[in-house]
Formats: structure tokens, sequence, C-alpha cells
């Protein structure tokens, strides 16, 4: 059949006029049908929230009956945490790391500075600075970790000090060895540029995650430093802000190494602040901050939240610290846990309270 180019012209205008008698109406006719479905989606997270904890609740139930069976408890808990968190924590370490390169920096009033390259396996390495004091030894290693946007030559004031508010040196007045390593966590004004949170889907999508991947390197690296003359194997703490409060607070709850832990400008409700490196499938089922904070109790844990902080509400923070204040009075030890509001923002604490618990502790 031809169309000629009259039939085509009638076969325009009979389509125009069927769109004039289609039905309409105007864009936003539609909007609270949706609200209605985003509103049924909210409220099926909050009652499955709701649920979450009271699984969690039953899940996570520790041996009270003594601190050393408390201590025996975790293990199984331990377990299920390195599970959920994935590759390579899952995986029994086959390559021994070794420290492939140590560059001296220089010396100052609290000691040298080195750079070192600590291979992990796997082909990966951790780069860091690790600072030694004068102190003959063996001395405590405080491993000090810095925080989103961050490296560890901020943390230790190089040239400024952001809101770390000199932590490294702080804690190296106190005559430790401090062992400061750079996580996939720097912003592009200190390198390539590096998208944690596009990482952490990669690894996800591996069966791993990048929190797994930060805490299998710095395991990798307290083997390695632990081996060092001079280092007291069996005096080890670490401190962080903010990201480095969630490294802190997660390898204090999967590596009893840890002895004496910082957790600064992290500690929190995980519902609300759940961003997508700090969480993992079935998280808040068996693990939000309570439960990792129980996991490094009897041990001596530290939390500091800002009042003033413009990121995270202390007001959220002190609930669940209550919770974890009542576990170490359960088992006698009230004073090994200590929750600090300071007045500050989203920074490290100026006085000295943290630091001053932390010695307090290494030098039990």
């Amino acid at each position: 059949m031809k169309f000629t180019e009259s039939s085509e012209e009638a076969m325009v205008e009979k389509k125009a006029s069927t769109r004039k008698s289609l039905y309409k109406e105007p864009a936003k006719k539609g909007n609270p049908y949706r609200q209605k479905n985003l509103a049924q989606f909210q409220e099926l997270i909050k009652n499955k929230q709701n649920e979450s904890t009271k699984f969690r609740r039953q899940f996570f139930q520790p041996d009270f009956r003594s601190v050393s069976a408390y201590e025996t408890s975790l293990v199984s808990y331990r377990k299920q945490l390195k599970k959920l968190l994935g590759w390579p924590l899952t995986r029994a370490v086959k390559e021994k790391p070794c420290l492939r390169r140590r560059l001296r920096v220089g010396k100052d009033s609290l000691g040298v500075i080195e750079r070192f390259w600590i291979d992990c396996g796997y082909g990966l390495s951790l780069y860091g600075l690790f600072f030694r004091p004068q102190s003959p030894g063996p001395v405590p290693l405080v491993i000090s970790q810095h925080g989103g946007g961050g490296t560890p030559e901020l943390t230790a004031g190089f040239f400024g000090s952001a809101n770390y508010n000199e932590m490294t040196r702080r804690v190296l007045y106190r005559k430790v060895a401090v062992w400061a390593p750079q996580l996939f966590l720097w912003k592009k004004d200190f390198g390539p540029e590096c998208d944690h949170l596009c990482l952490d889907r990669k690894l996800k999508h591996l069966g791993g995650s990048l929190a797994a991947l930060e805490i299998y390197r710095l395991q990798r690296s307290l083997d390695i430093l632990t081996r060092l003359p001079g280092i007291d194997k069996n005096k080890i703490g670490m401190i962080g802000l903010s990201y480095g409060g969630f490294y802190s607070l997660l390898l204090a709850a999967i590596d009893v190494r840890i002895k004496v832990t910082i957790s600064s400008c992290y500690f929190n409700d995980r519902f609300l602040y759940d961003f997508g490196d700090w969480i993992w499938f079935n998280s808040a089922n068996f693990f939000l901050d309570e439960e990792l904070a129980c996991l490094v109790c009897p041990r001596p844990l530290y939390i500091e939240v800002g009042k003033k902080d413009p990121m995270f509400s202390a007001k959220t923070a002190r609930p669940i610290a209550r919770l974890v204040a009542a576990v170490y009075k359960k088992l006698g030890v009230p004073r090994n846990f200590v929750y600090n509001e300071f007045q500050g923002g989203h920074e490290l604490d100026r006085a000295e309270k943290n630091i001053d618990f932390l010695f307090r502790h290494l030098q039990d």
C-alpha cells in the first residue's frame, strides 16, 4: 500500500486530534500515592529496625559469670563479626608480612621519625609514619589513626593539624612509639583520587568490604611492629578520630592485642548515621556500635563525642553509651569505660583526659 502526501497529512491530523481527546492531569496529581508508598517503606524500615534490636539482644548474650568467662565467650562472636565483614578476614593468613622498606625522615626533640612500607600479602602494602621515642625501651606502641580525608602527616602536625589537635605528637610526648598508618581515606590534595565508598562497593561485590581489608592491613602491620626491638608487645593502644574512631573501635573489637582504645567522634546510633562503609550485610541483626564496644570489654575503652559536633549528635550517642557502661559495671570493671561529652566540635578533645586514660591503662 502506498501513502500519498495527502494521506500522510490526514494521519498526522488524526493523531493530533486524538491526542487532544486523551485524558490528562496535572504533573503532581500522583504525588500523594508516591508519598504513601514512601511512608509505607519508612514504616517498614522502622519496624524492621525495632525487630533487629530485639534480635541483636537475643543473639549477643556473653557469659557474665566472671571476666574470664566473658572473654572466652566472645571468641565465637568475633568469628561471626569477621564473617559478616567478609574477605580477607574470612581467610587464613598464608603470606607472612614483612617490612619491605623504611626511610628515615628526621629526628626532633620527641625522637626519630621514619616512613614504613609494610607488605601485607595479596600484593598489598600499608604505608605509614613510625615514631620512635628517645627512651631506651621497651616502650608501649600506640596506633594513631587519621579520619576521613586525613593522612599520617596531618595527625602529626607536619603542616598544620586540622581537627586532630596534634593527636600523634600528644601521644609522643608520653615517650612511647607511635604508628600512624595511611588508610584508603585521603582526599585529592594528598594524592590520586581515592573514592573509599567506591572501593567498598567493589569489595562487597567480591564478598568482602573495605572495613575488612583495612582491619586486615592493620593487623598485619601489628605483626611486624610488635617484633621490632624496643617495643613492648603487651602494651598496645589505639586512638582515632572520626573514621579513625570507627577503625579504632572495630580493630579493638576484633584484635585483643589492643589493650586500650580511644574512639573519638564516631560512636553513635548507627541507624541514624549509616555511612555505606560503616555498615555491612545484616549488621543490624548482629553488631552495631553497642556490640562492638562490648567486644572490646573488659579492656579499657574511652568514648568521646563533641557537644557541638555538626556531624554527629551527642544526644543520640548517650543512651548507647549507657548500655555499654552497664556491661562494664556488671563485670565489676566500671573504671575501664569512660564516656565523655566535651565542649567541642568534630575534633579530638583538646583536654588531656583522653590521653591520660590511654597511658594510665598502658602503664598498668
